[in-house]
């Protein structure tokens, strides 16, 4: 089946990370998989699996403007050239709002299917009410957002589907020895434990909270670091605020790697810190499929289903330090337990979060919505 994944761009984050990662899995099983998107940093992932980007004016949060319409008119002309030339597309799969209404025009010209991946939660401002824009079919990424969907959106239950994301995990075990001792160099991290987190770098998420614990931690480990990886607007006060805490010679900001097995292969203590609302949390399954121990802030709705339903790590409240403290120090005085902990997230990863059974649940719905445009 020849299927367009259709998202906003491919800079590193959630959205992008999936579409890639689905586009890779539904590859190995065999669909022709396109990607339409601005490009970005993951761009060279599709490359070395030679998966076909259309590039696309979709990197705006403006729903109708002028960089919508032109990616409308783009998509068009090239679906019409594929149809041409015997390659035609069966399905479009839309992940962001834009793209959202990007498939929905492409429907209406095209007769084209097409289905919705809901990866969060959303204001339902009205023009959203208007032009919904939901596709035959919409995935949830977890129970709490397919909830708000029918809460807040009303969307019929019959047509929502909950798929989890999925991750490789053999993938996250193939690590290079080479590629983790230069970015240990680069970083310039001590002998201490390190303890990690991966996120973007926005107010509502939860790193500030590890910045916090962490100080309160390193007070018992004074050899003790702290690897931050990701970006974002909150970076510089961020920054001011580990300066304030007296612990910036301690604390590393990686910045956005496309790659995270060399960073998550530092960590010896992982922290789950989700925004306050979150639909689910890719990094929590990075770091369980790289058996990290982990310690999660439970938070965020759809991120605090996922900590529940996998059973993994320690888990410990919102706005509390000093239960992250006591929780990280913890893993670092006892090895055997940070050990076990860690090889059991890995299990569940391998066993609950596979990426095959994330392509085969979306295999399915992409089925129905088939079926139902042949009906």
């Amino acid at each position: 089946m020849r299927i367009l994944q259709l998202t906003s761009h491919l800079n590193v984050g959630g959205v992008a990370g999936h579409v890639v990662t689905l586009s890779e899995g539904l590859q190995r099983r065999g669909h022709d998989v396109v990607v339409a998107a601005e490009s970005g940093t993951l761009l060279r992932r599709l490359w070395a699996k030679q998966i076909p980007h259309w590039a696309v004016p979709l990197k705006t949060s403006a729903e109708f403007s002028l960089p919508v319409l032109w990616a409308w008119h783009t998509l068009r002309q090239k679906l019409r050239a594929e149809r041409c030339a015997g390659r035609p597309v069966a399905l479009i799969h839309a992940h962001t709002r834009v793209a959202q209404v990007v498939a929905a025009a492409l429907h209406g010209w095209t007769g084209i299917p097409y289905l919705t991946t809901w990866h969060g939660f959303f204001t339902p401002r009205l023009s959203r009410r208007w032009c919904p824009c939901m596709g035959a079919r919409t995935i949830a990424i977890s129970e709490p957002v397919a909830d708000h969907l029918r809460r807040d959106f009303h969307l019929p239950a019959e047509r929502i589907r909950v798929v989890p994301h999925g991750v490789d995990v053999e993938w996250f075990q193939s690590r290079d020895a080479e590629e983790i001792a230069e970015l240990r160099r680069r970083l310039q991290l001590g002998p201490g434990p390190v303890i990690g987190t991966i996120s973007r770098l926005v107010r509502d998420k939860g790193v500030e909270q590890v910045v916090v614990g962490f100080q309160q931690a390193q007070a018992r480990v004074p050899s003790a670091q702290l690897l931050i990886v990701g970006d974002g607007p909150d970076r510089a006060r961020l920054q001011q605020r580990i300066a304030q805490l007296g612990v910036a010679s301690s604390v590393r900001l990686a910045g956005t790697l496309p790659d995270t097995r060399a960073a998550l292969a530092l960590i010896d203590v992982f922290v789950f810190a989700p925004a306050t609302k979150e639909g689910f949390g890719l990094s929590l399954l990075e770091a369980m499929a790289s058996a990290r121990p982990i310690v999660a802030i439970q938070q965020g709705g759809g991120s605090s289903w996922v900590v529940e339903e996998s059973g993994v790590g320690i888990r410990v409240g919102p706005s509390d330090p000093e239960a992250l403290a006591e929780a990280i120090l913890r893993l670092l005085r006892d090895g055997a337990l940070a050990g076990q902990l860690g090889r059991e997230a890995q299990a569940v990863a391998a066993t609950r979060y596979p990426l095959e059974r994330e392509c085969e649940q979306v295999e399915r719905v992409y089925a129905e919505v088939l079926a139902e445009g042949a009906t």
